[in-house]
């Protein structure tokens, strides 16, 4: 059986119909969701997490336009897939701002199923061609002024990851990193600095000094992963997708629209 592939998301909603259909689709999917039910709280997840995918409630209350801009203009986010959850008449705001896919309100499971499985393949595409890993394992961080301090890496490339710290760190302050990669004996040491982070001790690590036998290893496990990704099997779903749905794809944009359609008698 092929691996799946584990991709983070967002999803940013009060509704608790939305929450609860989005939800179960999401872990289908293995995406890994934070849920946000907050302005404040999605804004600084889109601004400062990569994120495979972004859910948007397209509701006046949630301030959508917002979210969006905010992921788009984000070095982490801005070519995230997004996907809005709109009324019949928001669909045209939803694309101007920077939707790639649009789930139709009520969400109905099937409806909402058959939208994610075209998504879940533009994620792949963007997590292929961004080159990186998603992860979970410790680090030991130097940084400057600071002393060491105990961390966990959420995010690999060849140029750089995303760290939690157990506190904030300064951006452009000089770090340097000791870690060991999954499934191996080896250690990886790094120099970098950090490019951009959050109040909560989130921050995006460039590297600057990778010694040439640890960058040998971090690139050939790097390339066994991401061939994960070239054989990454479509997941299974439990639900069911309903025959009377159609996807548009509206001439000039990436956008597609999944809408149901009458059943012909």
């Amino acid at each position: 059986m092929k691996e799946q592939v584990r991709l983070d998301g967002l999803l940013f909603s009060s509704d608790a119909q939305v929450l609860c259909v989005m939800n179960d689709i999401l872990n289908g999917f293995a995406i890994q969701t934070e849920v946000c039910t907050e302005v404040a709280t999605a804004l600084e997840a889109v601004t400062h997490r990569r994120l495979d995918a972004v859910v948007v409630d397209w509701s006046v209350a949630n301030d959508p336009t917002r979210i969006v801009r905010s992921a788009r203009k984000s070095s982490p986010n801005g070519k995230s897939t997004i996907v809005a959850l709109v009324d019949a008449g928001s669909e045209t705001h939803a694309l101007l701002v920077g939707a790639n896919f649009m789930i139709y309100k009520p969400v109905d499971i099937d409806h909402a199923t058959r939208c994610m499985r075209a998504a879940y393949g533009t994620m792949l595409q963007e997590r292929r061609r961004a080159a990186r890993v998603s992860i979970d394992i410790p680090v030991t961080v130097r940084v400057s002024n600071l002393g060491v301090l105990e961390a966990r890496v959420s995010d690999l490339s060849i140029g750089g990851l995303a760290l939690q710290c157990e506190r904030p760190l300064e951006i452009d302050c000089d770090v340097s990193l000791v870690f060991s990669l999954p499934g191996t004996k080896g250690v990886v040491r790094v120099s970098g600095r950090v490019v951009n982070g959050n109040a909560t001790g989130r921050a995006g690590i460039r590297f600057s000094c990778v010694p040439e036998k640890d960058l040998g290893f971090l690139e050939s496990w790097l390339a066994t992963e991401l061939a994960k990704l070239e054989d990454a099997e479509m997941p299974l779903s439990e639900t069911r997708v309903a025959p009377h749905y159609e996807d548009t794809t509206i001439p000039g944009h990436s956008v597609t629209m999944t809408r149901p359609v009458d059943p012909v008698h």
